[in-house]
């Protein structure tokens, strides 16, 4: 038998959930900030941001902040200038949202 780790569900290989620190990753990625920039605000090493940035790529299937900024708009895991907020506010464990457009400021999880 062979060891592979994968498993695929009926919709294709299941991967595993976003974790808390990867949404924190994404929400500074969707300020624009560098990897390196991302280090200095979380104190946490460029190479540790490197990694967190490859192992976020890997579970979306983004290739590139871009897709991988419309991979969260469209699963609801950040929410840009008031837009998509909703769907994150009622999502089961979603952290409180402030009222408002952007009340959160751009590129935040509501």
């Amino acid at each position: 038998m062979d060891s592979d780790r994968s498993t695929a569900g009926p919709l294709g290989p299941v991967r595993p959930e976003i974790s808390e620190r990867e949404i924190e990753i994404i929400e500074l990625v969707a300020q624009g900030l560098t990897n390196q920039e991302i280090a200095g605000t979380l104190t946490i090493s460029k190479r540790t941001v490197d990694n967190h940035v490859s192992n976020i790529f890997t579970k979306t299937g983004a290739k590139n902040r871009v897709a991988l900024l419309n991979w969260a708009m469209d699963h609801g895991k950040i929410c840009r200038d008031g837009f998509n907020c909703c769907s994150i506010e009622a999502a089961p464990g979603a952290r409180p949202q402030a009222s408002g457009p952007g009340a959160n400021g751009p590129g935040t999880h509501c």
